[in-house]
Parts: structure tokens; C-alpha cells; sequence
């Protein structure tokens, strides 16, 4: 028997991330913490590696398939394979936001409306416990009518609110008063707050917190933080019945990867470093248990490439570390000479801008605030694998989900499946100079560059279920 709950909120912005790492770092302290984010976030998984000591896991029903995410959760926290005391799982958006109905015709025409792609539906599949975050700033009985309906919205799924946390709780008496008005209304338990006007704030940047390397875990400055946030929590939050109420049966043990029938015995490169940080690591660990050894290095740092059978260049920031990974003209060319010599080359979004020819960018893209497009760009050369200008904007280009159909298979595409799913998300845009055959069919358009054995696009893949004897998505 475990602790494991989801942490959710009505909407964005109710301080789920801010909770979930407090109290990652809270329980880790004592107990052995495994942490998991719903949806395919990169930046709060960053966080919570941090925080709990483990590396987090995205739980993303859509993305990855039901199965997919049974599996990852009941693997990592089956305590016969692992110690794991506690399981958090941070909620995206609000708990009922997801794909819309209308992308599902027969999802629509359900009794109830269709929940696939929520924290709902990854609570629903894993049976967790709900713990609901609520911004409570200038709300005292409201509350109960907000508790109410989600109550009641959850019962209809099936789902169990088991207590809610307050936001912004400006003193104890205002505490007293949204508690007083939860038991009034006999609605599941307020089992703490968090205080208003923290002295501790972690600025946002882009849709989540702000950038940072996931290795970090020696930024004595974060970690002073998670310690005073995790402090402030253990004050304000009734901890034992936090966990009386989140009391989880043991996961079941029968899903397990299915045994891959060929090993690659290959090695691929993972560039990884402050500037290439975006993997899933499902993908990695699912590499690896099919015979490809994983060799990590630094396109910031180092000027060399091993021996290599692969490359796989992540997403990330490669518009703030713009000018080292220009002056590092040894890596860039190393890259490029892999690549005229058909060396194997998967690239995602900030790996494709690094193919590129070149990459524009304004002087504040590498900076917190971004300004007007119009500013005078900075031209830094890149690997020049690809014939295109990278450029940076000052807007998101590109959100969402994509479905389509790979006209090409990667090398690592052990499957002969080539319908896929994929999540994208950036700020540039990339100008072809000339033309290049694509790899990618989204409805009736195409996407991708396959260049030699190079594939490269802006998509953010989930692939392990490809290894792992998953449900065809």
C-alpha cells in the first residue's frame, strides 16, 4: 500500500505546479517520492526531477495510449521492482480539459461527454485519488458551490475528490471561513492552504516555469527554494490526512514491456545539455531496452562526436545559448560531416532549428522578455545540415496535438505501423532555401525534412509504445 494522488485545479494558473514540487520535495524528505505530469510538458517534469530526487514521467492518454500509460505508472511505482512511498501526478489545464469530443465522432455520441486526453481520464484509468487546487483570493463561501459542482462532475465519471487545498489564502481567519463553509455543505475536506504573498515565486516562462537544465541539481539557489517552499507547506497543510486520504492499492504487475525480438546493438548519440533538454524518457529507456546504447554529450560543450551509429537532437532552447552553439563551429561540423555521410539523424524542434543553415534572433530571445518582431535580428550560423533559416518569433507559431502518417520511417521505427501521434509547440518558424522530400503526412498535407538518412521537424514524438508491444494508436 502507497500514497498516490493527482493534483488538479478548475483551470491553469491555480498554483498546481507550484504545489506539486513543494510537496515533492516535502515528502522526499522522508519517503521515497516518483512523480509523473500529465500531458506532454517538459519544463514542470525539469521541476519535479528536481524536487523529488526522480525522474518524472508524462502521463498523456492521447499521446501515448491507454495501455502505454498503465504501463509507465504501474511500473514506476511498483515497490517490488522500485521504493517508491508516494506517487504525485501533476494534472494539466484544468481536470476536465482535453481533446474535444468533436475530434472523436463516436466519442460524441456517448452518454457522457468524452474525457479522453484529460487529468480526468488519466484519474479515471489509474483510479487516483483528486486532490483539487483552488485560487481562493477574494472567495470565501463560493468555494463550497465551486467543490460542489466538480464534486459532482467527478461522481458522474466515477472519479473521487478526496480533499482540496486553497491558494492565496490570506490568513488564518479566511482559512477558517472556506473550511467552515466545505463541512457545512458535508463536501470533502479543505486539508490545507497556501499562504498568499509567498515570498518564494518561480517566474513563468513561455506555457510553465521558467527554463532550467533537469541535471541541475546542484543549483544551490533552487534547491534553497524547494526547501522553503516544502517548509511553508509542511505549516499550512494537515500532511497526515493529506495521506490518510490518498491510501493506494498496489499497482498490478502484468504489464511489463514485451521482450524485443531484435537487438540494434548500436550506439546513438542524445545531444543533451542546457540548450537540447526536451525528451521523453520513456523514449530513451525504451532505446536502450532494445539493444541501442545511449551516449550523452554536450553540442554546447564538447567539439567532438564518438564513434556513433545515431544522433537524436531533442528540443530545448537552442535560440538562448544561440551564440555558443554558433562559435562551437568543431560540433556544428561534426554534425553536418555525420550527416553528408549518412550517418542516422532524428531531429525534433529545437534539433531541426540546429540543422539548420543559420538561426535569427533578436537580442531579447535570449532573454526572459521578448520584444517586437520588427527588432533588428542577430544571424548566428548553425550546422548548415539543412539548407533554411531558423527565426525566432515573439508568439507561439504552433500548439497542439498532430495525428498523421510517416510517408518515411525513421531508423529507430521498429514497427511497421507508420501512423503516429505527436505534440507540437514553438516560437520560430523555419524558411526552406530548397526543396527537400518530407517524411510526415498530416491530413492532406506534408511536414518534415528527410534529407540523406536525416529526418527532421518541428513534432515532439512519443514512441516507446512502439517497443513496448502497445495498442496500435
Amino acid at each position: 500500500m502507497i500514497s498516490a494522488f493527482c493534483l488538479t485545479a478548475p483551470n491553469s494558473g491555480e498554483g498546481k505546479t507550484t504545489l506539486s514540487i513543494g510537496l515533492m520535495r516535502l515528502f522526499s524528505q522522508k519517503y521515497a517520492v516518483q512523480a509523473f505530469k500529465c500531458g506532454p510538458d517538459y519544463i514542470d517534469t525539469s521541476y519535479h526531477k528536481i524536487a523529488s530526487g526522480n525522474t518524472s514521467y508524462n502521463l498523456d492518454s492521447w499521446l501515448m495510449g491507454e495501455e502505454e500509460v498503465l504501463r509507465t505508472f504501474y511500473s514506476q511505482t511498483n515497490c517490488s521492482q522500485k521504493a517508491c512511498d508516494i506517487a504525485i501526478v501533476e494534472g494539466v489545464m484544468g481536470l476536465f480539459d482535453g481533446k474535444k469530443s468533436a475530434d472523436n465522432p463516436e466519442e460524441s455520441q456517448k452518454s457522457l461527454p468524452s474525457i479522453a486526453g484529460s487529468t480526468a481520464h488519466i484519474a479515471q484509468l489509474l483510479s487516483l485519488p483528486l486532490i483539487l487546487v483552488i485560487d481562493c483570493k477574494g472567495m470565501a463561501q463560493s468555494i463550497s458551490a465551486i467543490v460542489r459542482g466538480f464534486q459532482s462532475h467527478c461522481q458522474e465519471y466515477g472519479l473521487y475528490l478526496a480533499g482540496i487545498i486553497a491558494n492565496n489564502v490570506g490568513s488564518e481567519k479566511h482559512y477558517a471561513i472556506l473550511k467552515e463553509s466545505l463541512t457545512a455543505w458535508n463536501l470533502p475536506p479543505l486539508l490545507g492552504y497556501i499562504p498568499k504573498n509567498l515570498t518564494i515565486s518561480f517566474k513563468e516562462r513561455q506555457l510553465g516555469l521558467p527554463h532550467i537544465f533537469a541535471d541541475e541539481t546542484k543549483n544551490a539557489a533552487l534547491e534553497s527554494k524547494l526547501d522553503e517552499l516544502a517548509g511553508i507547506l509542511a505549516q499550512h497543510i494537515d500532511i497526515d490526512a493529506l495521506l490518510s486520504v490518498t491510501k493506494y492499492t498496489q499497482a498490478p504487475k502484468n504489464l511489463s514491456p514485451t521482450a524485443p525480438k531484435v537487438q540494434a546493438n548500436k550506439t546513438i548519440g542524445i545531444a543533451y545539455d542546457e540548450a537540447f533538454c526536451f525528451y521523453y524518457p520513456q523514449n530513451l529507456e525504451a532505446l536502450k531496452r532494445v539493444g541501442y546504447t545511449l551516449h550523452y554529450f554536450s553540442p554546447l560543450k564538447d567539439t567532438k562526436l564518438p564513434k556513433l551509429d545515431a544522433l537524436y537532437l531533442g528540443g530545448g532552447y537552442p535560440e538562448i545559448y544561440a551564440n555558443t552553439l554558433s562559435n562551437n563551429t568543431a560540433m556544428c561540423g561534426a554534425i553536418k560531416e555525420f550527416a553528408e555521410e549518412y550517418g542516422n539523424i532524428f531531429a525534433e524542434c529545437g534539433g531541426f532549428m540546429y540543422l539548420c543553415s543559420s538561426l535569427a534572433t533578436s537580442e531579447h530571445n535570449a532573454q526572459e522578455n521578448r520584444i517586437a518582431e520588427q527588432a533588428k535580428p542577430q544571424i548566428y550560423p548553425l550546422c548548415n545540415v539543412i539548407n533554411a533559416t531558423a527565426t525566432m518569433g515573439t508568439r507561439l507559431r504552433s500548439l497542439g496535438y498532430r495525428q498523421g502518417t510517416l510517408l518515411q520511417k525513421p531508423f529507430f521505427w521498429e514497427s511497421e505501423e507508420t501512423k503516429f501521434r505527436a505534440h507540437e509547440f514553438h516560437w520560430s518558424d523555419i524558411e526552406l532555401h530548397e526543396d527537400y522530400a518530407p517524411f510526415i503526412k498530416i491530413g492532406q498535407n506534408v511536414f518534415g525534412i528527410h534529407y540523406r538518412n536525416v529526418f527532421a521537424s518541428y513534432l515532439h514524438f512519443y514512441f516507446a509504445y512502439l517497443f513496448n508491444g502497445g495498442e496500435k494508436l
